[in-house]
């Protein structure tokens, strides 16, 4: 029934942080001592049995998910390197010694209380959104420098016949206005051909016109 209350919540749209402070409370943990791999592996359990009931998975708590994650493998990694460091300190002895069994392995005990946790973990989860925002926008930027344009292949054509006809052509000359837009939809088609070898570009100095010739063996 916890499993399922805690369900709920994520379904009826709680907070993420008053799902991670439900599972701590659930899990029995030391509110002044998180053990964040413990949690990371809890949260993690509850998104998978979201998804076996086909429940969408809010954004959000995906994000959380792989920021606890990240957090956790860092701690193994760096108990890791703990352990690694310390054999090495150790100078073998030349004695004859019975062998004993390793010792069990340690989970990383760094003290991170709730309240410290929540507050880096909204911290993280700013900036990714924020980083995420700002990719977003630059695509939707990029998508109206080109939207509604006939098929690319058309352009491509178009350009090429143009191209064609004059048998070698300037960049500026190609460009029907020099406005952003009409500049992309230019450009773009003129990337393709020279990668196919149908044209070839010069620039006898940086930032001067390109110079775009037909490449006539290939006709």
């Amino acid at each position: 029934m916890e499993e399922e209350s805690m369900i709920q919540m994520i379904v009826l749209g709680s907070d993420w942080q008053e799902v991670v402070s439900n599972i701590v409370m659930e899990e029995g943990m030391n509110p002044l001592d998180i053990d964040i791999i413990r949690l990371a592996d809890s949260f993690m359990h509850h998104m998978e049995r979201l998804k076996s009931f086909d429940f969408k998975v809010p954004a959000r708590f995906v994000l959380i998910s792989a920021i606890l994650l990240r957090m956790k493998c860092e701690l193994i990694f760096e108990e890791e390197e703990k352990k690694e460091l310390r054999k090495k300190d150790v100078e073998p002895l030349d004695i004859d010694v019975p062998l004993l069994p390793s010792p069990v392995t340690r989970k990383p005990t760094r003290k991170v209380t709730l309240t410290e946790l929540i507050t880096a973990l909204n911290r993280a989860f700013d900036f990714r959104e924020k980083k995420e925002t700002k990719q977003f926008r630059m695509r939707r930027a990029v998508e109206n420098l080109i939207a509604d344009e006939e098929d690319i292949e058309e352009r491509i054509g178009k350009i090429l016949s143009d191209i064609q006809v004059r048998k070698s052509v300037f960049f500026s000359q190609l460009v029907p206005s020099w406005k952003r837009k009409e500049i992309v939809s230019t450009f773009l088609p003129l990337l393709y051909l020279c990668q196919r070898g149908r044209i070839s570009c010069e620039q006898e100095d940086m930032f001067a016109d390109i110079k775009i010739s037909f490449m006539e063996e290939l006709q």
